[in-house]
């Protein structure tokens, strides 16, 4: 094989890579002859793009196909997920895994080598509130192949047909967990977790010390207005809380429902409790709890699931303070929660003299990766919040602006009466950005004003101002994203 490449030809302001795409582009070709020139691609282009002899001959080499999984093919979804993660019969890992491949295949991806199943990847739906708006992201997982088959450039294969996929099914975005060096080559970036962290050891004041369990002691009246979540009694004050605590919350999920009651019995171990006064359901949190911790921001008690009202902040302390319990009952040395970085919950804990911290994790070489799967179909969702956003007080003639964000490019047609998205390109007010960049701006993590790494515009004063409005930092839902 010989491999050339002129960067004098290249335009310098690109991110181009080199010695990482080769690598990917040969690993695992076998009986694969190829003569010519290989161009370096840019960050986030697929490989199809560029060298479509090449993926064609090597597809009909694996002599591999990809299709959305069938009725009946929960079991070879499972063969490969057991061999592939190497589960152990009887676990929690396997039983988990073997409820999703049976009871959820019809969410999956399957690599087929001579009619068999080799290869596997979930893809589950799931809607995300931006505001008035809503956007459609996949969560990609339980992305495996068979041991036996595995380095041969099945993987790649896989991801990438899943990237089609996606693009071919109208999703805004994707997410998944796992390692940079792999899943960067098909256009995902790591992107921050976020979470509250509970450090249970004592507090130390001079010469005094307070022990955890007086930190979390409830009163007699907490006590008192706290029992477990019961499903079938308890399920439709649990939805309405959730809906107005996320109404308008960027990044919350937008959750699929039954109209019918859960058959579920309460459960007495389950950590699911709710706060009650005078008949009245004003709070619930849902927590799950591990024998070890599972990763940085899963502690052995985790709070996934939280909604309050608002006006009984009173409902959140007491809710936090019995998880914190069960913790510290485990042995725990901390607890992690899933809550949005709000004012008004981080105002309720500090109230209350709950000690906690506000983490944002970017961990590497493994890390939550986000993939903008469309550009323009993404404004498009967007436009009825960003219409509701536009400051009516700043005085910028209408403007087109086009947004460059990593390979893909899109046109925003703005004035103060509509938002257009088109692919018209031409206009002078650009924007040129990195993926993390807008996806900050989009989730509300960062507004467009503050958020100014390796950005370039050429955006007028006001221009800049109705940009900062339309993409403002927000108290934002994390967990559905992260």
């Amino acid at each position: 094989c010989q491999v050339f490449y002129q960067p004098a030809s290249l335009p310098a302001r690109e991110p181009w890579l080199l010695i990482g795409e080769i690598e990917r582009l040969f690993t695992g070709l076998t009986s694969c002859w190829y003569t010519g020139s290989l161009r370096m691609l840019p960050r986030g282009r697929r490989r199809e793009d560029m060298l479509p002899s090449l993926h064609r001959e090597r597809q009909t080499n694996l002599n591999a196909r990809v299709r959305p999984a069938a009725l009946g093919d929960g079991a070879a979804i499972f063969r490969v997920l057991m061999s592939a993660f190497n589960l152990e019969e009887g676990s929690a890992k396997y039983r988990h895994i073997e409820r999703v491949a049976l009871d959820a295949a019809e969410r999956f991806l399957c690599l087929e080598m001579d009619n068999d199943i080799v290869g596997v990847v979930m893809v589950s739906p799931h809607w995300l509130r931006i505001g008035l708006a809503r956007i459609l992201k996949a969560d990609v997982g339980e992305v495996a192949v068979l041991k036996e088959f595995q380095g041969r450039g099945l993987g790649t294969h896989l991801m990438e047909s899943c990237v089609l996929h996606l693009e071919e099914q109208g999703y805004d975005l994707s997410r998944l967990g796992g390692l940079n060096r792999f899943y960067s080559r098909f256009g995902y970036v790591p992107f921050p977790r976020r979470y509250f962290e509970f450090l249970l050891t004592e507090a130390r004041a001079g010469t005094g010390v307070i022990q955890p369990e007086a930190i979390v002691a409830l009163t007699s009246e907490e006590d008192q207005c706290l029992r477990p979540y019961v499903p079938k009694s308890d399920w439709q004050r649990r939805n309405e809380l959730y809906d107005a605590f996320n109404a308008g919350r960027t990044g919350s999920l937008v959750e699929e429902r039954s109209p019918n009651p859960p058959t579920e019995e309460a459960d007495p171990e389950a950590l699911r409790w709710v706060y009650e006064t005078g008949g009245e359901v004003r709070g619930y949190l849902f927590a799950v709890g591990y024998a070890e911790e599972p990763s940085p921001f899963e502690a052995r008690v985790t709070i996934h699931d939280v909604a309050f009202d608002i006006d009984h902040p009173e409902s959140l302390v007491a809710l936090v303070k019995r998880a914190l319990q069960e913790a510290l009952r485990r042995g725990a040395q901390r607890a992690t929660a899933r809550l949005p970085f709000d004012p008004r919950v981080e105002q309720a804990l500090t109230d209350a003299a709950l000690p906690y911290s506000l983490r944002e994790l970017q961990s590497t070489p493994a890390s939550n990766m986000l993939l903008l799967v469309s550009l323009s179909g993404l404004l498009e969702n967007l436009t009825p919040e960003l219409m509701r956003r536009y400051p009516c007080s700043v005085s910028c003639p209408p403007f087109e602006v086009r947004f460059n964000v990593g390979d893909q490019c899109s046109t925003l047609a703005v004035n103060d009466t509509s938002l257009r998205v088109c692919d018209e390109d031409r206009t002078e007010a650009r924007v040129t950005c990195e993926v993390t960049a807008f996806l900050r701006w989009v989730l509300g993590v960062n507004g467009f004003g503050e958020w100014q790494v390796n950005v370039r515009h050429t955006l007028t004063d006001a221009q800049f101002t109705v940009l900062s409005h339309l993409f403002r930092r927000e108290p934002c839902a994390s967990g559905p994203w992260g």
